[in-house]
């Protein structure tokens, strides 16, 4: 026997123990099967019909996510106002299901990461009081929540300036969990945490720093390097020079006018004024492997960086050197790029 017809027939008998007519029951069990009819504006107009306000609600928390979502999407369009207290009661709900969050994308949910985005994301009908009790919930209760990870650092992210300090304790020790987690989650926690500003917390930030030189993202969005950039501290500059080497020596990298891989590694190590943040400058300039291409540009970019950002001439051989290499037409490009870009940043 299939998986769907095995549904089919859990679904079937928990209806039949259920208060619903025959026409309701053959409604759910359309909206179960994923039966086309669903997206009819008849089928709708006779579901609201059929279907009283607390009926919706009860079917909004159903076992099967498909039934569960369904309804919970006709309760925002219908009822709005009945949607945050669903979605506080479905929080621990792990079961799964396909959503399309784009007219291209399909990704796979939970049922609350579901009612999550349609709530905030798609309908945009939470109130700022509610959120903040809805991920208060999920703080609090991390360690039985982390399905709810990446909405949960999302929120974060957005609250990173005024992190509450009734949530300390809680990211100090997300902070000190030896577990990755997806790297941009990573940065929301490490900025939300940097901001409580307790010079106590050097070291945890320090050692997440280290922790992270091998995350999952890609070399030019590395979130250690790229807070290392905004706050260089001196005891910093180590974890850039453990980067080049476990993540950039022996290894290829773009370096064509439009995309300079390694943008943020150069804009970090331009911050320290050391003998030893020269010599990762030498590296990164001399001894790193660029991929050949017609349009190389490496030392183009590197140029404009240095000109650009050592306000104080410290890299001012380096610099030297590769003026009397730099092509015209590829440094043009590397400017013209670059104004763009600062543009579009204004």
């Amino acid at each position: 026997m299939k998986i769907t017809s095995i549904l089919s027939f859990v679904i079937f008998l928990s209806l039949a123990s259920c208060q619903y007519s025959q026409q309701q029951k053959d409604m759910i069990q359309k909206i179960a099967s994923s039966d086309k009819d669903r997206f009819e504006n008849q089928f709708r107009s006779d579901l609201f019909k059929e279907f009283s306000k607390k009926d919706m609600i009860n079917l909004s928390s159903h076992e099967n996510p498909k039934i569960a979502l369904y309804f919970f999407n006709i309760l925002m369009e219908k009822y709005p106002q009945e949607c945050f207290q669903v979605l506080m009661k479905n929080l621990d709900n792990t079961k799964t299901s396909d959503i399309w969050t784009s007219y291209d994308t399909i990704n796979e949910m939970t049922v609350p990461q579901a009612m999550i985005f349609y709530t905030m994301y798609k309908g945009n009908i939470l109130t700022e009081i509610q959120k903040e009790k809805l991920f208060e919930a999920i703080i609090m209760d991390i360690d039985n929540k982390r399905h709810l990870y990446g909405d949960l650092f999302s929120y974060l992210g957005e609250h990173q300036n005024n992190p509450n300090p009734k949530y300390y304790n809680i990211l100090k020790k997300e902070m000190n969990r030896k577990e990755n987690i997806l790297f941009y989650a990573n940065t929301y926690l490490l900025n939300y945490f940097a901001n409580y500003n307790r010079p106590e917390d050097s070291l945890i930030i320090k050692n997440y720093l280290e922790k992270n030189i091998d995350d999952n993202g890609p070399i030019h969005m590395n979130m250690s390097v790229e807070f290392i950039n905004k706050h260089p501290k001196p005891s910093y500059l180590p974890i850039l020079e453990e980067f080049y080497s476990r993540r950039i020596k022996g290894k290829e990298f773009t370096a064509d006018p439009g995309f300079f891989e390694l943008e943020d590694l150069t804009l970090a190590t331009l911050k320290y004024n050391t003998e030893s943040s020269k010599n990762l400058l030498k590296n990164i300039t001399y001894h790193t492997q660029y991929k050949p291409d017609e349009e190389l540009a490496a030392n183009e970019q590197l140029y404009f960086f240095i000109n650009t950002y050592d306000r104080s001439n410290y890299f001012a051989d380096i610099k030297n050197d590769l003026k009397s290499k730099l092509n015209k037409t590829k440094m043009d490009s590397v400017i013209s790029k670059h104004e763009r870009w600062d543009r579009y940043k204004k």
